[in-house]
């Protein structure tokens, strides 16, 4: 193993030479269709934006259906917190299920 010897100028086994050329991605190509955008970065910046769009979107609907956002509490609705105007205006036996702080 001592006699293998390397000669560095041998073309057959070295890398092959690629080209320059990049291929543009199918989402890109769509996005430029669009005329919006003139070159592959805006079109770059534009899908940048759409992703973290729909990202803030998907965390705020999450956020909403798990009753941890900034809607509604979720929690009990006493009778006592509900103002007396309001309370005026709903019937007797809806009134009587609402659980009372006082009892």
């Amino acid at each position: 193993m001592t006699d293998v010897q390397f000669n560095l100028e041998d073309k057959e086994f070295s890398t092959p030479a690629y080209s320059a050329t990049t291929k543009k991605s199918k989402m890109i190509e769509l996005v430029m269709k669009t005329g919006f955008v003139k070159d592959e970065t805006q079109a770059n910046y534009v899908l940048l934006g759409m992703s973290i769009l729909f990202f803030v979107a998907t965390v705020i609907v999450y956020l909403d259906m798990s009753g941890t956002g900034t809607g509604t509490s979720g929690g009990v609705t006493y009778l006592e917190d509900i103002p007396v105007e309001e309370r005026a205006m709903i019937p007797a036996e809806i009134l009587n299920q609402l659980p009372s702080r006082n009892k």
